[in-house]
């Protein structure tokens, strides 16, 4: 069975930055489609939609979630392009109730609230009240997902290059 890698963790836990270096070393990253903005000096980590053009999706969603008032969702072709998908619990959820015929293998990038808050203030400039709404708006459910264990791995990332050497290691180890 095709095996497919979920990372997941909550805002500023570093998925975006290790996702880039796994492009780096070939690995092929699932950009989702969001409603939401660009964020300042965001990369090319989403492919950005205005809510008019989600419904044309529809059909081919396999995945979907929605944090705050933003839409996130990724389709079938897309999944089968990629190795590795960036999602967040609720994504997790509905991606495996829509797809049985690959193994998933979930990986939650795990940082305290406290560095979060200081990455999203010192790194990305994020303002405060941005801040709070989206940890306040992803808290729910990603406290169901730790209580409940519903992953695989978990990779504490306050070091990135030790937590990308870690995050390497299972990739290669899950697809022995």
């Amino acid at each position: 069975m095709t095996k497919k890698i979920l990372l997941t963790g909550m805002s500023c836990s570093g998925k975006d930055s290790l996702t880039t270096l796994l492009e780096h070393d070939e690995y092929k990253i699932l950009k989702s489609y969001t409603t939401r903005p660009r964020r300042q000096n965001e990369g090319d980590t989403h492919i950005f939609i205005t809510k008019d053009k989600v419904d044309q999706y529809k059909d081919d969603m396999i995945a979907y979630t929605r944090i705050g008032d933003y839409q996130y969702f990724a389709t079938k072709q897309q999944l089968i392009d990629s190795d590795i998908y960036t999602i967040d619990p609720e994504g997790v959820k509905y991606l495996k109730s829509k797809v049985k015929d690959i193994d998933f293998i979930v990986v939650y990038i795990n940082v305290s609230e406290e560095e979060r808050k200081d990455r999203a203030l010192h790194i990305r400039k994020d303002n405060i009240e941005e801040i709070e709404k989206r940890f306040k708006a992803e808290k729910k459910q990603f406290d169901e997902f730790k209580f409940n264990a519903e992953f695989d791995y978990s990779i504490c990332n306050n070091d990135l290059v030790k937590a990308y050497k870690i995050l390497k290691n299972i990739i290669e180890v899950e697809n022995e």
